[in-house]
């Protein structure tokens, strides 16, 4: 016959010693869970308050970008009416040039008026001067034609007076 031996595998005290172990390891299961989970809790709060950051940079990203349209816009409608005035004095310019040169040709038609006028002038001080020294002349020989009267007067009375002579 048979015999079964029934043979514990484990003793008491092993079985004490394995809960203990059991325990044990569920302990440091646990602490190492509850420190895990600490953790989590800790990454989920950051990433929470990244998250908040986030949010909050694309906010100021929206302002920043309307604030860099409106500035932008501003630009353009500068740019614009710098452009405006440019064309608008370019314009004055072309204008003021315009009148420089006509007034440049005024003046050198005025120059050479000028000009003709003193040649002008200086044949008239010339014809002036022969004038005067003509006038002289004449009266230098109206002085000699009168003394020469007089001197014919004389002869004429001295023949006249020679001719009753002779005749009486």
């Amino acid at each position: 016959m048979d015999k079964t031996l029934k043979l514990r595998a484990y003793s008491d005290a092993e079985k004490a010693d394995d809960s203990k172990n059991k325990s044990s390891k569920e302990r440091d299961l646990a602490l190492e869970l509850d420190k895990k989970t600490a953790l989590l809790e800790d990454e989920k709060n950051k990433s929470l308050d990244l998250l908040k950051t986030i949010v909050h940079l694309r906010e100021s990203l929206k302002q920043e970008q309307a604030k860099s349209a409106d500035l932008e816009a501003k630009l353009t409608k500068l740019a614009s009416v710098e452009e405006n005035q440019l064309a608008r004095k370019n314009a004055q310019l072309e204008e003021e040039k315009k009148l420089s040169l006509e007034y440049m040709r005024t003046i050198e038609q005025l120059r050479e008026s000028i000009r003709q006028d003193q040649a002008k002038s200086a044949v008239m001080v010339s014809k002036f001067d022969e004038l005067e020294a003509k006038t002289k002349a004449v009266e230098e020989l109206e002085a000699k034609v009168n003394d020469l009267t007089g001197v014919l007067g004389m002869i004429t009375r001295i023949a006249a007076a020679g001719k009753v002579e002779n005749n009486d």
